[in-house]
């Protein structure tokens, strides 16, 4: 029985593209829960209701932390890919 040879495929660093990918992905990321942080606080700030106050109070907390984590996150990727080249 003949078997078929196979054309080998070049390998292609994938990498940088990658890391941009990510740092895309960190920043829109970022954008999303600040507008959210900001539009809870927004709605904390004008809550008639303390149940309301308290809600929007630890979501705009909660919604901070994780914007100021994402922006952590961007900066390091960031940074890889300024090291990279």
């Amino acid at each position: 029985m003949v078997t078929k040879k196979r054309a080998k495929k070049e390998s292609v660093n994938k990498k940088p593209s990658l890391l941009r990918n990510r740092s895309d992905l960190a920043w829109k990321n970022f954008i999303l829960f600040l507008v959210l942080f900001l539009l809870s606080f927004i709605l904390w700030t004008f809550s008639s209701s303390e149940l309301l106050q308290n809600f929007f109070g630890i979501l705009s907390i909660i919604l901070g932390f994780l914007a100021f984590a994402i922006l952590i996150a961007f900066i390091v990727l960031v940074i890889l890919k300024s090291g990279k080249k």
